[in-house]
């Protein structure tokens, strides 16, 4: 049974204070989702209803937890530093770090996957597999990495799915063949290793709170729940208990996580998840959203079942404007951009402060984009880089290469590293390397062990086991030990951003070697090479004048 309310803005504060039972909040883009929910954690508080720490908030990204303690907070006028703020998974973690032992049995915590190390292990155990296990579609691929990539996202999904290998094998799927016994050796071997990745995470988290171990959140307030998961949505109905006090609120419409496992209809499947009726608020009118977009979003999803949405939306008032250009390159593209934005604020008056351009992907596209406003002398956050795209450390990953990859990969990662700040040659002098280099039986190794301050290189060279056999952080040690102009360049005054860049990739690796300790600087190096996808793809622009 579900109660449906209908208000306003001027009609909150009723709803606002009834907090008792799960309720779920509606509403399209812009109608206060958010602002609902702090609201009910002041009245919370504030009204002595409950004590700090048995308060939950929940989000989908670390960015949006630390978002609602801050708004929380700014309501206040005090910090609440017992009040949980986090994501599904950092609450699975904690109930794991608190009950592991106990409930689980375990002796320690295991080691939590990053996405490139499932796929890592996915491969390795893929490489062992019999071809005849497999659809005839998959026996040629068991060997590839896109196939392993490919493989881990199906085990993420099953587990978010809350699909288990005996429901993989009663399928007659053909293409799934083979997948229902390979997800159980992996997870013997996530058991085995001690490791964990983010859905069994999430799993073994709501076996725990099954149990009645976790009875600490009183009340229970959760955000963006349309980019929630099956798995999730069952570890929110074990958390809440017996008194069920949870407040969801979210948009089917603004659900863009499927493709990680988001199951669209838990919003509008939110009652079946509790005993007690459900109250069910629709938030009508925008803030922030004037007609012309709410009526341009309208249009796109035409013909589209978003089941559980809040209907139509009043629009705030003021003027909007959607305009799709298309473009053949992306240079064109960034080109666009930068004129727009130069438009804008001089023609229109906007400042840079109130501009933002969302981009797919970070590494494809914002460099272009910065060069095309830089030409416009159009002040802007530069684009984030990733610690493995740093010039110093490409060195590092290009000396690995030298040592451990493909011939033809060998000599251009060489050609790199003469080249780049540890050497520093000119462009004549490594090509006069090439022409011994055609003339030399002996390969690199053979010769750079005649060129001055060459040595040393060509014996990380000829012998790669600091690169592929040893721990990662024993082989990064071996490699600064052993190659002097690492030692040149630190004691520069001058080279300050390269001495922060090694530093900061000798703690990676470190931290990488304390997650997996047999695995070599080679390994890392292949991990660190993956592009993940940019969760964050914003880029503001600030007006410093």
């Amino acid at each position: 049974m579900v109660r449906e309310l209908r208000i306003g803005p001027e009609e909150w504060d009723g709803p606002v204070g009834d907090t008792e039972g799960p309720q779920i909040v509606v509403g399209g883009p812009g109608t206060g989702k958010s602002e609902f929910l702090v609201r009910r954690a002041v009245t919370l508080l504030e009204d002595g209803t409950i004590e700090p720490d048995e308060l939950l908030l929940l989000t989908f990204s670390r960015r949006g937890a630390a978002a609602l303690r801050s708004r929380l907070e700014e309501a206040l006028g005090k910090t609440f530093p017992s009040v949980a703020a986090t994501t599904f998974h950092g609450v699975s973690w904690r109930i794991l770090e608190a009950h592991g032992a106990d409930v689980l049995g375990w002796s320690q915590l295991p080691t939590l996957m990053t996405g490139p190390e499932q796929v890592a292990l996915v491969r390795e155990l893929l490489a062992d597999e019999s071809p005849d296990n497999w659809s005839p579609l998959h026996r040629g691929l068991l060997h590839t990495t896109t196939f392993a990539g490919e493989v881990a996202d199906f085990l993420m999904r099953a587990a978010e799915l809350q699909v288990s290998p005996d429901d993989i094998a009663s399928s007659d799927l053909p293409g799934w063949k083979g997948l229902d016994g390979f997800a159980t050796r992996y997870r013997q071997a996530l058991e085995d290793q001690g490791r964990i990745d983010y859905g069994t995470l999430v799993q073994r988290a709501t076996d725990v709170v099954a149990t009645g171990a976790v009875d600490q959140y009183r009340y229970v307030l959760v955000d963006e729940y349309q980019d929630t998961t099956v798995a999730q949505a069952a570890l929110l109905r074990g958390l809440v208990g017996s008194t069920e006090n949870v407040t969801a609120a979210g948009d089917p419409y603004q659900s863009i996580f499927s493709f990680r496992g988001a199951h669209l209809a838990n919003v509008h499947e939110f009652g079946d998840l509790f005993t007690t009726p459900v109250t069910r608020i629709v938030l009508t009118t925008s803030f922030r959203v004037p007609h012309q977009i709410l009526d341009a979003a309208v249009a796109l999803t035409a013909g589209q079942r978003f089941p559980g949405t809040a209907g139509p939306v009043i629009p705030a008032s003021g003027p909007g404007l959607v305009q799709v250009e298309r473009f053949d390159q992306e240079t064109a593209e960034a080109e666009w951009i930068a004129d727009e934005v130069l438009r804008l604020r001089l023609v229109e008056g906007i400042p840079l402060s109130a501009m933002g351009v969302f981009v797919r992907s970070k590494r494809r596209f914002l460099d272009e984009l910065s060069r095309a406003l830089e030409r416009r002398r159009i002040d802007h956050d530069q684009p984030d880089s990733r610690l493995a795209d740093h010039p110093a450390v490409r060195a590092v990953f290009d000396l690995v290469t030298a040592a451990t990859g493909s011939p033809a990969d060998r000599h251009r990662a060489v050609r790199r590293v003469l080249l780049g700040p540890l050497f520093g040659r000119s462009v004549g002098a490594v090509r006069a390397l090439d022409r011994s280099l055609i003339a030399s039986t002996s390969g690199w190794a053979g010769v750079l062990a005649d060129e001055p301050g060459g040595g040393e290189l060509a014996g990380l060279i000829d012998d790669p086991a600091w690169a592929s056999e040893m721990p990662a952080a024993e082989g990064f040690w071996h490699l600064w030990t052993t190659l002097p102009q690492f030692g040149d360049l630190v004691a520069d005054p001058g080279r300050h951003e390269e001495r922060g860049a090694w530093a900061s990739l000798a703690q990676v690796v470190s931290r990488f070697g304390e997650r997996n300790p047999h695995a070599s600087l080679a390994s890392y190096v292949g991990l660190a090479e993956t592009e993940e996808f940019e969760a964050q793809p914003l880029l503001e622009y600030r007006d410093r004048g």
